[in-house]
């Protein structure tokens, strides 16, 4: 009887090794993600277009509908306790706050991203190029009005 048991072993020690891993790697999984909640979510914050490079998303197959949106990456156990199960809705879902162990916040890159990105308005208090001659200076006339001697 012991002999059989001892050729059992023998011809079947690759697959019960690998059982075993399976079993363990199955329990370390979920003591991770559903016990101890430590994982990074990834998720789409909200943006808006006319203060930050926005990705634009389609909300339809033919784009008739645009979205913007941020990449966010936040701590799952930090999210959760700041919003609950629902994350949907929740305002804090959309910055990283102070305590938040793992948070970013990703912008689109029009040099990375191209045309992935949303076009931000030009501001009007940027300087327009077209009044700089080529070493930069002023072609407007100066209105003197910091001048005492005038």
């Amino acid at each position: 009887m012991e002999i059989k048991y001892r050729n059992f072993l023998n011809n079947n020690l690759f697959f019960l090794v690998l059982l075993l891993a399976v079993i363990i790697v199955v329990f370390l999984s979920y003591n991770r993600f559903i016990i101890r909640q430590d994982y990074i979510v990834g998720y789409e914050g909200k943006c808006d277009p006319l203060l930050e490079n926005c990705f634009v998303g389609c909300e339809d197959d033919e784009c008739t509908t645009e979205y913007y949106y941020t990449k966010m990456q936040k701590y799952a156990v930090d999210l959760y306790a700041e919003c609950g199960k629902d994350i949907t809705d929740c305002e804090t879902a959309n910055v990283c706050l102070p305590k938040d162990k793992k948070c970013s916040v990703t912008y689109c890159n029009p040099e990375v991203d191209g045309d992935a990105c949303s076009k931000l308005p030009k501001e009007t208090n940027a300087p327009d190029n077209s009044q700089l001659d080529t070493d930069g200076k002023d072609l407007l006339p100066n209105d003197n009005t910091n001048n005492p001697n005038i």
